[in-house]
Parts: C-alpha cells; sequence; structure tokens
C-alpha cells in the first residue's frame, strides 16, 4: 500500500470513530439499555447504605447518632473505672478526674452513678460535673435529683448546684411538681423552690398552700352501703372494702419556702397571701418601707 493509500485509511478511520462518537445508538436506530431500578435510585440522588436505600443527609445521621452513642457508652467504662481509683493510692487524682468532667456525652453516665453511688461525697462531685456540663439534659438531672434522690442530703446539693449554673433555669420545672399528685413531691419541690431563691416561684408556691390528693382509706367510707349475702339470707352492709378518698393536705415545706423568699408569713391564708403580692407589685421597684 502506497503512503497516499495508506493516508486516505488512517483518515477513513478516524471519521467512523468520530461518527461513533458523536452519534449515540439511539440516533441510528439502535435501542439504549434498559435503566435498572439501581441506576434510577442513584439517578436520583439514594446511596445504598446498611441494605437500604437511603440519602446521604440521612446517613450522616445515622453515623452522627451512633458516634454519639458510643462516645456516651464509653462513658460508662471509663466512670466506673474512675470510681474504683477512689479506693487506691490515686484517689486524689481521681477525685480530681471526676470533678473535672465536662463532656457533654458523660451526662448518661453520670446521672447513673448519682442513682447508685453508695457514698455521699462521691454523688456530689457527680452533681459538681453534671453543673459544669450545663447541657439541658444535664439540667435534667439536676432537677430529677433535687426533686426525687432518696437521700435529703444529696437532694440539698443538687439544689446547690442549680443555684451554681442559674435558679432561673430550674424554677419552671420544680413548680411545675407542686401540682403532682404525690404529696410528699409537693413538698421536695418545694423545699428546693425555697433554697433557689428566685421570687418568680412565689406565685406557684401560694397555690400550693393546700393541695388536693386521692388517698386509700382502710375501712369503709362513711354511709357507704353494699349487698351480701349469707346462709341465712341477703341485706345490707355497711361499707365493702377500702375506699378511695380526696383530702386536702396543708404542706409545710410550702409555707416555708413562701416565708424564705418573702420575709412575710401569713401562714395558710391564701387570700392574705394574694393580698400581699398585689400590694408587692403595686410599688415602686425602689420603694424603701423605712422610709414610708
Amino acid at each position: 500500500m502506497t503512503g497516499t493509500n495508506r493516508y486516505r485509511v488512517v483518515r477513513w478511520v478516524i471519521a467512523v470513530a468520530a461518527f461513533v462518537l458523536l452519534h449515540p445508538a439511539s440516533s441510528r436506530g439502535v435501542e439504549p439499555a434498559a435503566e435498572t431500578p439501581a441506576e434510577r435510585m442513584a439517578a436520583m440522588g439514594f446511596i445504598r447504605y446498611r441494605g437500604a436505600w437511603r440519602t446521604a443527609q440521612e446517613i450522616e445521621l445515622m453515623e452522627r447518632d451512633e458516634a454519639s452513642h458510643r462516645a456516651s457508652r464509653q462513658w460508662f467504662g471509663r466512670l466506673e473505672r474512675l470510681r474504683r481509683s477512689l479506693d487506691k493510692a490515686s484517689a486524689t487524682r481521681a477525685a480530681e478526674e471526676i470533678r473535672e468532667i465536662s463532656d457533654p456525652f458523660a451526662v448518661a453516665a453520670l446521672a447513673s452513678a448519682v442513682t447508685t453511688e453508695p457514698v455521699f461525697q462521691v454523688r456530689s462531685w457527680y452533681l459538681e460535673s453534671l453543673a459544669r456540663i450545663r447541657t439541658p439534659d444535664a439540667l435534667m438531672v439536676l432537677v430529677a435529683t433535687a426533686l426525687d434522690h432518696v437521700d435529703r442530703e444529696t437532694r440539698i446539693a443538687a439544689t446547690e448546684q442549680l443555684v451554681r449554673i442559674g435558679p432561673h433555669q430550674a424554677v419552671p420545672i420544680l413548680a411545675s411538681a407542686l401540682t403532682s399528685a404525690d404529696n410528699a413531691q409537693v413538698n421536695r419541690a418545694a423545699e428546693a423552690l425555697g433554697r433557689l431563691g428566685d421570687r418568680s416561684a412565689i406565685v406557684p408556691l401560694i397555690a400550693a398552700l393546700e393541695t388536693n390528693h386521692m388517698v386509700m382509706t382502710a375501712g369503709p367510707a362513711e354511709g357507704s352501703t353494699s349487698a351480701t349475702f349469707t346462709p341465712a339470707g341477703g341485706g345490707l352492709f355497711m361499707g365493702g372494702g377500702p375506699k378511695k378518698k380526696i383530702v386536702s393536705v396543708r404542706n409545710d415545706r410550702v409555707l416555708e419556702a413562701l416565708v424564705a423568699l418573702t420575709a412575710a408569713n401569713f401562714e395558710w391564708d391564701a387570700a392574705a397571701w394574694q393580698a400581699w403580692l398585689i400590694n408587692e407589685r403595686a410599688l415602686p421597684a425602689d420603694f424603701d418601707p423605712r422610709r414610708g
């Protein structure tokens, strides 16, 4: 083949290749291959992840939640090791590490430890760390401890930590407990509110001076009757077992909290407390009773 003919063949091959590249199969009357379901999902932006099609944002949220859960679980082991170190020669250093915890992922482990720890001093260190963390979750653990821990000194210690981080944050939650069906919880909430020293609790405390609670009476309710049948015949029988009864209870801790917050004492007279509150709100902020 001469050089001229070889040149013509090369040009022809290049032209054919260019035609194939520039003209897809559909333009030559050839149907394109059918798109698979996987290709359609990928085209819509979905990614195959752990056996399901998910968006990139969904995958990111899943991985973030899993990382948070792992970090939280790791703190259970770490806090347990620190607790064991308190009984060893390294006790001082371990105590310092506990009191310096500031990782939000430690909240769950600290909450569990406050509940199960038998030594008050160690519980107080856990509470100190929760106050340092200051996340909403940490705040809720402190409030729950101040309200319901079985040990009164621990409740007081939790309340002191709430004062440290800002009592106004805990007042609405504790005030809501003043409406509890459990009278003991009402009084524990009042005690904590009195220690917090935030006067925004005065209104709900006045409303909780006396609260109504459902109790079970051991004997029959007065005037109740029930039918009874014996071998001698039927008849009416007074009583019929334990009965539910609503009782009104005066809450001593509520009164103590009101006295602490107001420096006044109208005892159980809710109307007098309300009148005092109206008068207090009507006075100018710079009013000094010593000057009239």
